[in-house]
């Protein structure tokens, strides 16, 4: 699809000259991201790292230019898709008729309340960015594991939450306070104590009255599905120690001079029933900044900035059950209670710290604990990694969950689908020091691989049915209409209010529902649309990858509309082999 000029002319008057693009190089840039193809995949659509091309890229800078590109949205009943610092496919158009909204200009810090512990940020400011700043009065916001490089507002407000430090700082969805949103028909809502007639300010994100924030954002956020956010506030925390920073060299091989009162333990638990006890006691006692179970492979990976530095750490990956701890303080007299409740807890459970006698971490280490920015290390071993699924509950459920995710895993290992991690690849944490628990199953494959794509999308959709069969509770990824539609009826038919929530607040569906629901009234022109589009996307795979042969076979997959099935012919795509001659 081509945007009309007039409908350009139109957006343009808003933003000014310079401040949208409709160029063909530039939207097909902003379909590509990271995870794509799998997500296509599961999504029965072609294994390639495009999402739908979007008609243009509109660059706002303030809320009122928002408020006035939803409306004109709405005018021309053209979709609309809000990115942020933009990772994932989450960010991605699910249709054709869209207009992708990149809040990249909307990056300013509005405002940081010290006293109060909450910052106001706008919706490009990144994590680094904040984090930075607040360091001056030496505080500390939550930043999500997805690393400091993207957006708190985007995890506040509409995505999930969990990160590195969530024993010490939470998780996103407890730390929103007041919040600005621009809903999908234009209207602005602000939720809190910033829509109080009298004295409106930031530091409440409730009441009174009715709380909206499950509504907003519920588990894991309506990933622009409900409208755009383009201020809010957030909790801050005091930061764990020193905030004084001395970093030199290169990157990524930097030299950081190590605070004075801050202790790393690496322990092998020996079993997840041991793991689960050494965790509850590290919360029970409140003295941790990060308490985080690795799988051992991802261990060595956290320590390392490089493969060749990874492969000298293959001794760490032999942990069976490794827990991650890290203790910081202020003051001399805080940290040394810390290290003795630590030793203490050691010694009971019969555990030893093998830092500074098996293995001593690299300075730069330290650094990217306190920048919450161990999770790009996943991307190390195989160029891309995924979770496949994970749990939000009890630290026991977590557990059984990753016990049983880890017996699904090794058959696709055996299949040559994913890296072997000996299914043992998991991240476990806690909120709130061990007062609810998160554990999620990152699994590395290769995203160039058709095979290894395949593999992966089944693996995840098997993942996330796991938790009906072996009763885990809800899936952490429940996410689209296909998987609402799946679940809702094994919970409550929540699906059905979740498309109630959607019709009243998005009436004309104007802003993209592909991670969130869809409304209910499907047409023929919706079916005819998707089939479209599914058919376009085929046939620009092959005339995009030439070096690959393609190959007719049956799909068997099924698309459904009005009452029948409609079946067809799609290319698969394999690499020509060379001729051993």
């Amino acid at each position: 699809m081509v945007l009309d000029k007039r409908i350009f002319k139109e957006f343009e008057e808003i933003v000014g000259v310079g401040n949208i693009d409709d160029n063909e190089a530039m939207i097909e840039c902003y379909a590509y991201n990271w995870c794509q193809e799998l997500f296509n995949y599961i999504d029965d659509d072609a294994p390639i790292p495009f999402s739908e091309v979007p008609l243009a890229v509109i660059l706002p800078s303030t809320t009122k230019e928002v408020q006035r590109i939803v409306k004109l949205c709405n005018k021309h009943k053209i979709q609309f898709k809000a990115q942020s610092t933009g990772l994932g496919p989450w960010n991605q158009p699910s249709t054709e008729n869209c207009i992708l909204v990149d809040l990249r200009r909307m990056n300013k810090i509005i405002k940081i309340d010290h006293k109060n512990l909450y910052a106001v940020i706008e919706s490009y400011v990144s994590g680094a960015q904040l984090q930075v700043e607040v360091m001056k009065f030496g505080l500390n916001c939550h930043i999500s594991g997805a690393g400091p490089q993207v957006s708190p507002l985007a995890s506040h407000t509409s995505m999930a939450g969990p990160g590195f430090t969530s024993p010490s700082t939470g998780h996103s969805a407890r730390n929103v306070l007041g919040v600005e949103w621009v809903l999908p028909n234009g209207d602005i809502m602000r939720l809190g104590s910033i829509g109080l007639k009298n004295k409106p300010d930031w530091y409440n994100g409730d009441g009174p009255g009715p709380s909206l924030r499950g509504i907003m954002r519920g588990w894991i956020g309506a990933k622009s599905g409900l409208g755009i956010f383009t201020k809010v506030a957030i909790k801050l925390f005091p930061y764990p120690c020193s905030t004084e920073y001395n970093v030199t060299g290169r990157s990524p091989n930097y030299d950081f001079d190590i605070p004075d009162f801050i202790k790393v333990y690496v322990m092998d638990c020996r079993s997840h029933k041991d793991l689960e006890k050494v965790i509850l006691r590290v919360g029970e006692e409140e003295i941790s900044f990060i308490c985080s179970h690795f799988s051992g492979l991802a261990v060595t990976t956290i320590f390392s900035n490089n493969i060749e530095s990874l492969m000298n750490k293959v001794a760490l990956g032999s942990l069976k059950v490794p827990l991650v701890v890290i203790i910081a303080a202020r003051t001399k007299r805080e940290f040394n209670y810390k290290q003795k409740v630590m030793e203490l807890i050691l010694e009971e459970l019969k555990l030893t710290n093998i830092i500074e006698t098996k293995y001593t971490p690299e300075p730069i280490f330290y650094a990217e604990a306190l920048r919450s920015n161990l999770g790009l290390h996943g991307f190390m071993a195989a160029g891309s990694f995924m979770s496949s699924g994970g749990s939000s509950d009890t630290l026991a459920l977590c557990f059984n969950a990753a016990i049983n995710n880890t017996m699904l895993k090794k058959k696709y290992i055996k299949k040559g689908a994913v890296v072997n991690d000996y299914g043992e690849g998991v991240w476990g944490t806690t909120y709130e020091h061990g007062h609810f628990s998160h554990c999620e199953f990152p699994t590395m494959f290769d995203q160039t691989n058709t095979y290894s794509i395949e593999g992966m999308a089944d693996y995840v959709e098997k993942s996330n049915k796991l938790h009906l069969t072996k009763n885990l509770g809800a899936p952490f990824f429940v996410e689209g209409t296909k998987m609402h539609e799946f679940f809702g009826p094994y919970m409550m038919d929540y699906h059905k209010w979740l498309r109630k929530i959607k019709e009243a607040f998005d009436p004309n569906n104007i802003a993209d529902s592909g991670f969130y629901i869809s409304p209910k009234s499907k047409t023929i022109q919706d079916f005819k649309l998707k089939l479209k589009t599914k058919l376009r996307k085929w046939n620009y795979e092959s005339k995009r990858i030439e070096q690959f042969e393609p190959i007719e076979v049956l799909h068997g997959r099924t698309f459904k509309a009005i009452g029948r099935s409609v079946k067809f012919i799609v290319r698969v795509f394999r690499p020509r082999r060379r001729s051993s001659k």
